[in-house]
């Protein structure tokens, strides 16, 4: 059986894609881990802040029940 070639339902450097072309020459690796450096701490420090407010104040009182049943 011969082999089937397949194409990407799109293209991969169509601008609605996200694609956006940069000459090797103009790219800045250090810059661009950087900005990424700075999305992750941004998500993590958001991701702590819904954390937060979460969890339970220090002060909080648990209360427990009984069972139904009486068990």
């Amino acid at each position: 059986m011969p082999a089937k070639r397949t194409e990407p339902s799109k293209n991969a450097t169509h601008q609605k894609a996200g694609f956006k072309y940069v000459n090797s020459v103009s790219t800045d690796l250090r810059k661009t881990f950087a900005a990424a450096r700075r999305r992750l701490t941004l998500a993590k420090k958001a991701a702590q802040g819904a954390q937060a407010r979460l969890d339970l104040d220090s002060g909080a009182q648990v209360l427990h029940f009984k069972a139904a049943g009486g068990a």
